[in-house]
């Protein structure tokens, strides 16, 4: 194995790990609040208010602080150095950092008319609430601004460690407050120790940067050539990234009409659980790419970019479309093993269930979808990428109102997934103009991952059917472990082109 290829792997290897850690601590801290809230009012105040700031910031920022920004740093980077490259970070710091005060100061100034149009179907307490606890939230937006910036900065000179570990700091603040002072200071001061938590975030990292030469100074510059360039990406790239809040707002909408008002909380279970469990593996791999696809097209090398996207989408399908099968199948055990004690009860695993079920027929599509931005943003091209989110969302509202009217609660998910089903094929389809990303053979190997799955998925099925266990944990752990060497044993013998190649690395 080339040095390079080393590297790549122990960095992969690294970033699972920390990932793994911190998604870890993310579900226990989602335990501990189904554990002690339920699905109350406290709990639905809470989820709409922290839905409100996060929603806010995806709008106006979203994934622009990184996508606008990884591009043209690393290009400067390569064309005339570190001391301009740091000097356009500057810029656009304090350009993140003014855009963010200003959303903060609007959020708290509004957060009744914005609870009221995030979730109108709500009783006028929940709403009271949930409106005072956004207030406390909004100063987070600024922290997480920061936090991206600092991301963008460290990932370029590939330091992927701490931009792993800053939402493993944020779940540990959150789990630490629930152990100690949740008691005392209930729903209230789970709000601060999320704005303490987004902090964190930011903070940890300003020490790497630091070290690595950048130096922040309180300087704008509108007429900077490079902040032009990034303010114009801007636009396209943020329509692009509205596809998930827009889908999260309509969610809550439609959610807030089912279980008076409790559904938000069923939904917002199962959709973090969701994204815990897809994050693992798409956050390393989008992650890992992103940097790499800006720097060769930075360098001028195209075609290795799309032939390293190719690859990475291809292994990033072989995780991602068993996992989706498993979760589609053990929908029900995960639930209850994961959120089934104190005030979180059997009738709400088994609506939280529902939505996870439904919501795991999109995860292949939410990984592939992800390479193919990443490509998108890495060739600085970002208008195929948002014809594709505006589409994407003009389904998304056309499927929740005729899927909630003719199947009830379960259309709000499975309107979610064929959503970014569609999303991602109309990107492929976008990119491949350019010239195909996968050939023949790749989706020959992908179909050979999706036989491996599927006869995977009966076992599992048989297996969970059968098995006579009174415990959901242990249901989870063996019918999940055997569903594991089930597909590692098929896809071996079936062999994709990747999989025979780090099998022949392994026998040298």
């Amino acid at each position: 194995m080339k040095a390079a290829e080393k590297k790549i792997a122990s960095t992969a290897i690294l970033m699972v790990f920390v990932t793994v850690l911190a998604k870890a601590l993310g579900l226990l801290r989602n335990m501990l609040l189904a554990s002690n809230f339920g699905t109350s009012m406290d709990s639905v105040a809470y989820e709409a208010a922290s839905r409100l700031p996060l929603t806010l910031f995806d709008f106006a920022l979203g994934g622009v602080v990184t996508a606008a920004f990884i591009p043209i740093f690393n290009e400067i980077i390569v064309k005339k150095g570190k001391n301009d490259a740091f000097a356009f970070a500057n810029r656009y710091f304090n350009l993140i950092l003014c855009i963010t005060a200003v959303i903060s100061v609007c959020g708290i100034a509004f957060s009744s008319p914005l609870v009221s149009f995030l979730a109108p179907e709500l009783g006028a307490d929940v709403k009271e609430l949930a409106a005072s606890l956004s207030r406390i939230m909004f100063p987070m937006i600024i922290f997480t601004g920061i936090a991206y910036c600092y991301v963008g900065v460290l990932q370029s000179f590939e330091k992927y460690t701490l931009p792993a570990i800053m939402s493993l700091v944020s779940n540990l603040v959150m789990v630490l407050y629930f152990y100690t002072l949740c008691g005392k200071f209930g729903i209230w001061g789970l709000s601060v120790s999320l704005v303490i938590g987004w902090f964190l975030q930011a903070a940890i990292q300003a020490p790497a940067a630091h070290k690595l030469g950048f130096r922040f100074k309180p300087t704008l510059a509108f007429n900077d050539p490079y902040i032009i360039r990034a303010l114009k990406m801007a636009v396209p790239i943020l329509v692009c990234s509205w596809l998930q809040p827009v889908c999260n707002v309509i969610n809550t909408r439609f959610a807030s009409g089912f279980e008076d008002g409790s559904a938000i909380s069923m939904v917002n279970y199962a959709n973090n659980l969701y994204i815990i469990i897809v994050g693992v593996f798409s956050f390393v791999a989008t992650n890992l790419l992103f940097p790499k696809l800006s720097r060769s097209e930075a360098e001028g090398n195209s075609e290795g970019a799309r032939t390293f996207a190719g690859s990475s989408l291809k292994i990033l399908l072989y995780i991602m479309i068993p996992l989706a099968v498993g979760i589609f199948l053990l929908a029900e055990p995960i639930v209850r093993a994961i959120y089934m004690r104190g005030e979180f009860t059997a009738h709400d695993a088994q609506m939280t269930a529902s939505v996870l079920k439904l919501l795991a027929l999109g995860i292949p599509f939410m990984s592939a979808n992800e390479v193919l931005t990443k490509l998108f943003f890495a060739m600085q091209k970002v208008k195929a990428p948002m014809i594709a989110s505006v589409t994407a969302i003009c389904v998304n509202i056309a499927l929740v109102t005729v899927l909630v009217n003719t199947v009830g609660f379960d259309g709000i998910a499975l309107a979610s997934s064929i959503t970014i089903a569609v999303c991602t094929v109309l990107n492929y389809i976008l990119l491949s103009r350019g010239g195909s990303l996968l050939h023949f053979k790749d989706f020959v190997d992908i179909a050979k991952s999706l036989i491996a799955a599927s006869v995977m998925g009966f076992c599992v099925y048989f297996a969970n059917s059968s098995l006579m266990l009174g415990s959901d944990i242990l249901r989870v752990c063996i019918v999940g472990a055997a569903g594991v060497v089930i597909y590692a044993v098929l896809i071996v013998i079936l062999s994709p082109t990747e999989i025979r190649n780090i099998l022949k690395k392994d026998k040298k």
